[in-house]
């Protein structure tokens, strides 16, 4: 029991330590402010002693205010990170430069002679590296004590540097180093030298000149390049260029080198300086880690470090607000805008006294980790949902292709021709097109895509049942037996219809799409946010005006062709034509599905457009356009496929025994094309109507062949076929021969006159032998079974 309770108490207290210290790593919001409070009064008081704040940048001349403070202490306490000096590649070249200049007038020359240069070539050196580089604050030359040599007519000097300035109002100004120091530059002691004596460890080591150099030889082929670009080193802080320029400055320094007594080898000789502002130097006011030494602006943001993160930028210079608030992941920017808070906005309302409360980032919904303003939590698209209705769409383009190639390598078949195979075509031509909307919809919805997708749909509507349409409207006009002259529509007259069809979509969506692209110039975007019932949102294309009336035109037009199958039922089913009735119910059923279809789709989407999940809007645009399209295409192209291969041949034969059903065989055509035995008729199991309407049908064939007899070799009888008249009419076209043809032609033309007048056949304008409304010579082929008391003699011919 005893080692029971101490087995709890230890856990009880290991427990109590782990909670404390998740309280400890835990910041208190006001410990934090307070923090922050105290950086930003240290970060305030430099900025000023830098003159940063207040005096444009320009530290001043040591007075009363900064003067005698920053002379006695000519460096901050501050280490600028290495990263925020990296862009200064143009400064570290100009010293770099400046040093291998050095090096060749010093090792460059013959060993015997010992270079003594005057003081002034220096300080023009020192000007010319100024005046080449305007982004130079300062530029020095310093030699190591007792390096220096001048000519013999100047006094030697044992400590020796050539110093040059920018001045403030313009141009540039040289002096002796020594003039601004009162120490020496190698002393340890003093910090505002440490980019002299950092150096020193050049003292102990030695740089072969020219390896192959030897011999006679005694000066080194082409230029001298022994000083480095990782020979420079940065100041570790900041210091005050105070007598000269008096601008806070940083350093930096590099080495350059003169002959040792072997020859053979470098020493180091001098430091080449130049320096750059301090203000052209990023202030990094977010949390750094990784600093070498203190750094008194780390974390002076007033970023909520419980929704954002500090962010720096560069670029902006050594001043308040080069930073910027980046929400937490999870969270997201109260506002429309650039994604992050600005640090300058932040630091005016800190200087302002006002609430930091307006920079909070606000937390996503829940289960959503990435959100805006304007999409508080976007929708996850699927890819199965999407990839395999997509394959689906592109093996129906890939069959819908083939079977163009079939239908037009088979045209010249009797079921095809009759059929019109280049409506066939252009049925299938209008599919395609139909079916690139999915694969327009399958990427995510942009302005280009809502501007391309509806012209594939209305250009493929037009093609798709502008073609259904016309068949309708073709085979309407070939059956109107009331009227006294008959219509004739060739094929290419319906192309012609249908061309003008298309330009007439094509001129409506270049109108509207010319307005939609004056509106986006306007600021006017065709992108709409929507929210499903879960709170996810989703961009897609905005309704407009323009659609309903778009969607509108396409229901009436389908209404037109449902209004023309109508009237064309009576007239199918009285010509008794089993292969025209299924094609139309065929067509009537392709326009029926999409009406029904589409109604269904576009009433739905216009109520449910801002809540339906983007994966159940595609799946229903997917199962709209194979409910209409691909059923359509079926039921058009498949039965004449199967009739034209050979499917349709045993037809007769099985069914002429019976009498059930509303359309029985031809006898006529089965015992002409050898698949029916005369022997084979039982006439006893045929009703007498029906052998009635084969008698009546066997009477107008014969009156067609008549009539095609007659036609022949009289010229002066009309074979016109339309019902269009000339203004007179020559009943002699062969006006130009002898008398005695003439003659013939009357004499011929009195004898068919007698002819017709035996005839005891009701005379109606479709059965006058002279008429141009009469029969088709190919009708005798293609007719069936009347069960009307006048036989109808209007049917189409395939060879149109």
């Amino acid at each position: 029991m005893t080692g029971g309770r101490g087995l709890w108490l230890w856990a009880a207290v290991w427990a109590c330590v782990c909670v404390c210290l998740a309280l400890a790593d835990e910041e208190d919001p006001l410990q934090h402010e307070a923090q922050v409070a105290a950086r930003d009064r240290q970060l305030t008081r430099v900025l000023r002693l830098l003159g940063v704040e207040g005096q444009e940048g320009r530290g001043g001349p040591p007075d009363e205010e900064q003067g005698g403070e920053a002379c006695s202490r000519r460096t901050l306490d501050l280490t600028i990170p290495a990263a925020q000096l990296a862009k200064f590649t143009t400064e570290t070249r100009a010293a770099l430069r400046l040093a291998n200049l050095l090096n060749n007038l010093f090792v460059g020359v013959p060993e015997a002679f010992e270079p003594a240069y005057p003081a002034h070539v220096f300080h023009a050196l020192v000007r010319a590296a100024l005046e080449n580089e305007p982004s130079i604050t300062s530029s020095s030359i310093a030699f190591l004590r007792g390096e220096y040599r001048p000519p013999a007519e100047e006094e030697p000097q044992e400590v020796f540097g050539a110093y040059g300035w920018r001045r403030e109002g313009g141009g540039v100004a040289t002096t002796e180093l020594a003039s601004l120091h009162n120490h020496s530059l190698d002393h340890p002691a003093h910090h505002d030298t440490k980019w002299f004596t950092a150096h020193s460890s050049y003292r102990f080591s030695r740089r072969r000149i020219n390896s192959s150099l030897g011999g006679e030889e005694s000066v080194p082929p082409g230029p001298i390049t022994l000083t480095r670009a990782e020979d420079g080193q940065w100041a570790s802080q900041p210091l005050l260029d105070c007598g000269a320029s008096n601008l806070w400055v940083v350093a930096y320094s590099l080495p350059f080198f003169g002959r040792a007594d072997d020859a053979l080898y470098a020493k180091i000789k001098g430091v080449v300086l130049v320096t750059v502002p301090l203000q052209e130097v990023d202030l990094d006011q977010c949390d750094v880690d990784d600093l070498l030494g203190p750094h008194l602006f780390a974390s002076t943001h007033k970023c909520d470090v419980s929704t954002t993160q500090c962010e720096s930028v560069t670029g902006l210079g050594f001043r308040r607000g080069g930073y910027r608030c980046q929400c937490h992941p999870g969270y997201y920017l109260p506002r429309p805008g650039p994604g992050y808070f600005s640090g300058e906005e932040i630091e005016t309302a800190y200087s302002a006294r006002q609430s930091l409360d307006a920079f909070r980032c606000l937390p996503c919904p829940e289960g959503c980790q990435l959100c805006s303003a304007s999409m508080p939590c976007p929708v996850r698209t699927h890819a199965l949902p999407r990839l395999l209705p997509a394959c689906l769409q592109a093996a129906a383009v890939c069959v819908s292709l083939v079977l163009a190639a079939v239908v037009l390598k088979i045209r010249k078949c009797k079921v095809i021709a009759v059929s019109l195979w280049t409506m066939l075509e252009m049925v299938i031509l209008g599919a395609v097109v139909i079916y690139c909307t999915i694969f327009l919809r399958f990427v995510e919805p942009s302005v280009t895509m809502c501007m391309v997708e509806p012209w594939f749909r209305e250009l493929g509507f037009a093609i798709f049942y502008g073609a259904i349409v016309l068949k309708l409207y073709r085979s309407l006009v070939d059956h109107r037996t009331r009227k006294a002259h008959r219509y004739v529509i060739r094929d290419r007259d319906l192309l012609k219809y249908l061309a003008g069809l298309v330009a007439f979509v094509t001129g409506y969506l270049a109108a509207w799409s010319a307005l939609v692209a004056h509106l986006a110039s306007e600021g006017h975007s065709l992108l709409a946010l929507g929210h499903t019932p879960e709170g996810l949102a989703f961009v897609t294309c905005k309704s407009m005006w323009w659609e309903y009336v778009t969607e509108a035109g396409e229901l009436i037009f389908v209404c037109f062709g449902l209004y023309l199958a109508w009237q064309l039922r009576k007239a199918a089913g009285d010509a008794g034509e089993v292969g025209e009735l299924c094609e139309r119910r065929s067509l009537t059923a392709a326009l029926l599905l999409e009406l029904l279809s589409s109604t269904v789709l576009y009433v739905g989407r216009h109520v449910l457009l801002l809540r339906a999940h983007p994966d159940h809007a595609f799946l229903a645009y997917f199962a709209r356009t194979h409910l209409t399209v691909t059923l359509s295409l079926l039921l058009i192209l498949v039965p004449k496929l199967w009739c034209a291969g050979g499917g349709g041949r045993e037809l007769p034969r099985r069914t002429y025994s019976t009498t059930e059903g509303a359309h029985e065989p031809r006898f006529c055509d089965a015992l002409t094309n050898g698949d029916l035995e005369a022997s084979d008729i039982n006439l006893s199991q045929m009703d007498p109507e029906e052998i009635r309407a084969e008698l009546k049908r066997v009477y107008t064939q014969l009156e067609v062949l008549r009539t095609k007899t007659m036609r022949k070799d009289n010229p002066h009888i009309s074979k016109r076929r339309g019902g269009r008249k000339a203004t007179h009419r020559r009943f002699s076209m062969q006006s130009r021969k002898g008398s005695r043809e003439k003659s013939f032609h009357r004499h011929h033309q009195r004898a068919l006159h007698h002819t017709l007048d035996e005839g005891d056949m009701t005379k109606t304008p479709e059965e006058s032998v002279c008429s141009v409304e009469g029969p088709s010579v190919l009708s005798v082929y293609a007719d069936g079974p009347s069960d009307i008391g006048t036989p109808s003699i209007l049917h189409r011919s395939y060879k149109l």
